[in-house]
């Protein structure tokens, strides 16, 4: 440690020295607002005025009130699933701050990291037109109107729009604010090749057929400093999507004749009011939170569930545990966990975790408040996802 100020009224002290590159090296982002950053329509973001912003390279800039749109793209077009940086730059020769917006996530074309300062970002994908009370509306603006359930527009999604005060405690890529701290991954997790989970569009969402059970998609989100969401949150994040359609997938990818998962963001209409797609239908979502089937129950044989009936293939976790109907408290002779220890319960599946939304062939079951009380964590089923959320800064 050393003294890096000083007070020397006759200048002779270097350490006084007080210029933009020291000042620079002082200051953070004084903002009046923490989202100094806000979209103002479908390609349309808007800086607030009077943000003080430093960059490492010496330039502290007073931002004015300033609409950015695609001419301040350093390269390209908008489009959707992709995510978007925005820059303040320093062009040198002592003028005014630019502004770039750019795909690339360290500093934008044609400045380096000393003349630009990533200050937030957002994701531009298909958004439900929503009222001032995020209930959805009809192209005439009517709440839950005629036709509002196909009533989106490609933009930049108004609650993806991150700053450097306000945003998720991870990577902000693909996320959307909830509301009270929390956010919410746009899209149904996928694999970031690393071993974690990722929220990314037309990727092909990891489920039971890539082996993975509850326990596994949590492992997968602390790796990613991410968690499930509770159900409440999962209604919050669902809420606005259109339930499912028995005959079509207009609305989700829920027709009873699908066989199989979708990409994420397949199906356009398939949005909340907040911007998290395919919440409903495509595949179920693992959620934070387990009841317990204490029973007794009635089993109807091997490898069925209390609450089911019987049909479901792949159980590998059978009756005749040393549970099954007789009701006595103790651990299974036969671990679900496979070598990660045991479960102490009263009947056969007594621990059961809920999902959210509906699986692609479910129809008109599947909606923004559906859930499924019938599993076991342990359980690997070729039609269960997950969505990630996390606390914010």
């Amino acid at each position: 440690m050393s003294r890096y100020l000083t007070d020397d009224f006759i200048n002779r002290d270097p350490r006084a020295l007080l210029n933009t590159a020291k000042m620079a090296m002082l200051s953070d982002i004084v903002a009046p607002v923490r989202e100094y950053l806000y979209a103002t329509a479908a390609g349309e973001l808007t800086v607030a005025a009077d943000c003080i912003i430093a960059l490492s390279g010496g330039g502290v800039f007073r931002t004015a009130l300033t609409h950015l749109n695609a001419a301040n793209l350093d390269t390209g077009s908008f489009e959707v699933g992709k995510d978007y940086y925005v820059y303040l730059c320093d062009p040198g020769s002592a003028g005014d701050e630019v502004y770039v917006i750019s795909l690339n996530s360290t500093y934008p074309s044609g400045y380096n990291a000393d003349t630009s300062r990533k200050i937030g970002g957002f994701h531009y994908g298909i958004c439900r037109k929503v009222d001032s009370r995020l209930q959805p509306v009809n192209a005439d603006g009517t709440v839950n109107g005629t036709g509002w359930e196909s009533t989106v527009y490609d933009g930049i999604v108004p609650r993806s729009v991150w700053t450097l005060a306000h945003r998720p405690t991870c990577s902000p890529e693909g996320m959307t604010y909830l509301g009270d701290g929390t956010w919410a991954d746009i899209y149904i997790a996928s694999d970031d090749g690393a071993g974690g989970l990722l929220s990314a569009y037309n990727a092909t969402p990891l489920t039971g057929t890539d082996g993975l059970n509850w326990y596994d998609f949590n492992e997968r989100a602390l790796k990613v400093g991410k968690r499930m969401l509770t159900y409440a949150e999962w209604c919050k994040a669902a809420y606005g999507s259109p339930q499912g359609h028995d005959a079509d997938n207009s609305n989700a990818w829920s027709a009873t004749t699908n066989t199989g998962r979708q990409l994420t963001g397949y199906v356009a209409n398939a949005v909340s009011a907040v911007g998290c797609r395919d919440c409903v239908g495509d595949v179920w979502e693992w959620l934070d939170e387990c009841i317990t089937n204490a029973g007794p129950e009635t089993l109807s044989g091997s490898g069925t569930f209390p609450f089911y009936d019987g049909s479901r293939a792949g159980q590998t976790y059978s009756s005749g545990n040393g549970h099954g109907t007789t009701g006595a408290w103790g651990y299974d002779t036969v671990s679900p966990f496979g070598g990660y220890g045991n479960i102490h319960e009263c009947t056969d599946y007594s621990l059961i975790t809920i999902l959210g939304g509906g699986g692609w062939a479910h129809g008109s079951n599947d909606g923004p408040r559906t859930v499924r009380l019938d599993t076991s964590p342990w359980y690997v089923a070729t039609y269960y996802g997950v969505r990630l959320g996390c606390e914010g800064t």
